[in-house]
């Protein structure tokens, strides 16, 4: 019963992201026919994809007010919430409302189709208790379905963020020996790592507006920090922070970090070497292991079988 509601409520939600593209499809070609015709059939083609564009503002606007009053729900936690979607990438005013709104409004619809289907299609007694239980089973497992995905996305990027963040200390290294300072390094290096790693590369980028905008170097860090709780970047901020503070040219708290952060790199890589043989002992058992026995043990056993044979 279950499945059949959240079948229900899937194409519901593909139906309206069908209707949402064909109507940015629509706006797209009114476009095209205003620039190209200018007339009144392009005015109407606007004016219907103003009145589009209005619904789905409005449609998003409920989505908001919702998520606002639902955001009550979620009491001291908000704030790790909040951070926890910018770790993932998003850093919007909107994104926590949002979270919320799905956090709540997918369960209970799973909740109230499932089980408006069994009433009225099953009468009420004990047979009820098991699939009243499944449904409820299902809009728990689909509010935990949001945190699952939102961790998923989040560990995606911090990995992507670390796998990126060796060439970015390369770079500043390079950089500031050639002798730009620490903005306009760390602005270089956050453009030339655009097109290779785009998530630590905007991070960046955010950072050095921020030191722009406020001067405040110290708190742009901190914020790096909590969009980026990585302890490579944690780290890096410290070396920025105390450069900053006790006046340590920028070249050379780039080179000293780098050479910490090789060591620490070739410390796990030696890790994980270790690791191989104890890995490696399962398939060596499950795998080789037999053809060795065989090839040994078969044709002692292959005479065993020829003596008994031949003595009967």
């Amino acid at each position: 019963m279950f499945w059949s509601a959240f079948a229900g409520l899937g194409l519901c939600l593909t139906a309206l992201i069908a209707w949402v593209e064909s109507e940015r499809r629509e706006m797209r070609r009114a476009a095209r026919l205003g620039r190209a015709l200018g007339g009144r059939r392009a005015q109407a083609e606007r004016e219907r994809a103003g009145l589009v564009k209005g619904g789905l503002g409005s449609v998003r606007q409920v989505i908001l007010r919702v998520g606002e009053r639902m955001a009550v729900i979620l009491g001291g936690e908000a704030r790790e919430t909040a951070a926890e979607l910018s770790s993932a990438g998003y850093r919007s005013r909107d994104a926590l409302l949002v979270y919320v709104f799905l956090k709540t409004l997918l369960p209970l619809s799973a909740f109230l189709a499932g089980a408006a289907h069994l009433l009225a299609t099953r009468t009420l007694g004990i047979e009820m208790l098991w699939p009243m239980a499944t449904v409820i089973a299902g809009a728990l497992v689909l509010s935990k379905g949001v945190d699952i995905v939102v961790d998923q996305m989040r560990r995606g990027r911090m990995s992507r963020i670390r796998r990126g963040f060796p060439d970015m200390l390369e770079l500043l290294v390079i950089t500031s020996e050639a002798g730009l300072g620490p903005q306009p390094a760390l602005h270089r290096v956050a453009r030339v790592l655009h097109a290779a790693h785009p998530d630590l590369a905007r991070e960046i980028l955010t950072m050095v507006s921020e030191m722009q905008m406020t001067n405040d170097r110290r708190a742009a860090y901190e914020r790096l920090t909590t969009r980026v709780p990585l302890p490579e970047v944690a780290v890096f901020t410290q070396t920025l922070d105390q450069s900053d503070t006790y006046g340590t040219p920028f070249s050379r708290a780039m080179r000293t970090l780098i050479e910490e952060c090789r060591g620490t790199w070739l410390m796990q890589i030696e890790e994980r070497a270790a690791r191989l043989p104890v890995i490696m002992t399962i398939p060596l058992i499950f795998c080789i292991m037999p053809a060795v026995f065989v090839v040994l043990v078969g044709p002692a056993a292959l005479s065993i079988l020829d003596n008994i044979i031949g003595g009967t």
